[in-house]
């Protein structure tokens, strides 16, 4: 074919396409216009007839930031988000695997989130909030009415350096009122704690000297968790660690990253989560043989306010029959959240993209069916006077101590654990007596690790420092 028929031949094929096109076009303009238009239209009502001069730039970004916040709004998924240039950028700026916060641990209380330790030099330190008070409201939005996971998750937690409003009350003096506003900093948390402190500010982690069973309680899954966790962990194993309790309640989440490794370190193989989405390329994560850790018994305990990376591991260990999971069903918070940058500097969007699976298929996200979240194969509801009994009895426990920061970090030696240590089985009578999951759960061990035909009472598998 002559070179010149075949450009016509090109030239002809570019108008067709062009004019096949051309409705779609203007149908895609005449759609935008009639969407936009009455915006358009009131911004020029408002320059026609307004009584004073008009800054057009700052009316301009009012309205795209407020259009874009009531568009994200309208998906009516909590987890979705608008941040606006500056926000973005002092997003992008923050160091990954950290979190904003203002450096607080809490737990739920009827009149709020109230303040259990702070972390050193943090806002809330340097802002003399103090164990005991509670934060009544974040921003308008009163913590008594939110889940604790939602509170944390969503209003104490956020990019570095982004600003909040709180409102504390202090008990302790009458209930003194104060209003803050402080910038969240990077919280370099130890995210793992053992079942009591030891009188110098330590923790100890062999709950059961005698059967050589330990606990081990992960707070949050921050970047170094599976690396403070190997401490934990193989402090225990040198002591002869039989048995473990891992205790994931109130955990409310954090890193995948973590959670995949925290896992990994239980099981030798197998599918640990995949996620998958609408428009999401579907991603599976499995475990490998190197550095798990020895086989043993092992029970996890988790809650309702247990959330997303606790899921992922909890999920895991119990569809992989690697640990019975004691407790109460989780929160069912499965779902895979990416931040797309917008055009024209114009900030970002925090969307939800997928939803995470645990090995059995089933989705963790709460709304996604009938079946959401984790099931214990234990289950241990706790009615409200037990529920507060743990409460009192966990707040004890966890309430920042008279020590040093630095002796916080430091464990007692497994090995030096005595379970005629009068002062240590006083500690875990009271615990066991305050918390009938964990009493649930080594019993199961014990009843595991003790030798066949030990007869003892109920009262006698419920403490190790009377049977043993």
């Amino acid at each position: 074919m002559p070179k010149r028929n075949l450009a016509w031949i090109l030239v002809i094929a570019m108008i067709t396409l062009l004019m096949w096109q051309l409705p779609q076009t203007i149908a895609g303009r005449d759609a935008v216009y009639k969407a936009f238009g009455p915006l358009a239209d009131v911004k020029a009502q408002i320059h026609r007839r307004f009584v004073d001069d008009l800054d057009d730039a700052r009316l301009t970004d009012a309205a795209v930031e407020a259009g874009i916040k009531a568009m994200v709004k309208e998906l009516h998924d909590p987890y979705a988000g608008y941040l606006n240039p500056e926000e973005y950028s002092r997003f992008k700026n923050r160091t990954d695997g950290f979190f904003g916060g203002i450096g607080v641990e809490v737990w739920a209380n009827p009149r709020g989130l109230e303040v259990i330790s702070r972390e050193p030099r943090s806002p809330a330190d340097e802002a003399d909030i103090l164990p005991g008070d509670i934060i009544t409201h974040i921003g308008e939005q009163s913590t008594a009415e939110l889940p604790l996971v939602e509170a944390v998750n969503h209003l104490l937690n956020g990019p570095p350096g982004t600003e909040l409003t709180i409102t504390v009350i202090r008990p302790s003096a009458q209930d003194e009122e104060r209003v803050l506003t402080l910038a969240r900093a990077i919280i370099q948390l130890n995210p793992v704690r053992g079942w009591s402190r030891a009188a110098e500010g330590g923790w100890r982690y062999m709950i059961d000297p005698a059967l050589r069973i330990g606990y081990v309680r992960l707070n949050k899954f921050t970047h170094d968790a599976p690396q403070k966790l190997d401490v934990a962990v193989q402090r225990l194993i040198g002591a002869g660690l039989r048995g473990l309790v891992l205790d994931l309640r109130e955990n409310t989440g954090g890193l995948l990253d973590a959670a995949r490794d925290v896992a990994d370190r239980f099981l030798e193989s197998g599918t640990i989560v995949r996620i998958a989405g609408r428009r999401a390329d579907g991603k599976r994560w499995s475990a490998m043989h190197d550095g798990t850790y020895p086989p043993m018994p092992m029970c996890v305990l988790i809650n309702g306010a247990s959330a997303s990376a606790a899921e992922i591991v909890a999920g895991a260990l119990r569809d992989h029959e690697r640990a019975e999971i004691v407790g109460e069903r989780s929160y069912g918070k499965g779902s895979v959240q990416e931040v797309v940058e917008l055009d024209g500097d114009n900030g970002a969007i925090k969307l939800t993209t997928a939803y995470y699976y645990l090995p059995s298929g089933q989705c963790i996200n709460r709304g996604t069916g009938d079946k959401w979240g984790v099931d214990p194969t234990i289950p241990v509801p706790l009615s409200e006077a037990e529920r507060a009994k743990w409460q009192a009895t966990w707040r004890e426990i966890e309430r920042e101590p008279g020590a040093t920061p630095e002796s916080d970090a430091q464990a007692v030696d497994p090995a030096e654990e005595s379970v005629s240590d009068p002062h240590r089985a006083a500690a875990e009578r009271r615990l066991l007596d305050g918390d009938l999951q964990l009493r649930v759960a080594l019993k199961h061990l014990q009843d595991k690790l003790r030798p066949p035909g030990t007869d003892v009472t109920d009262d006698q598998a419920a403490s190790s420092a009377a049977s043993n």
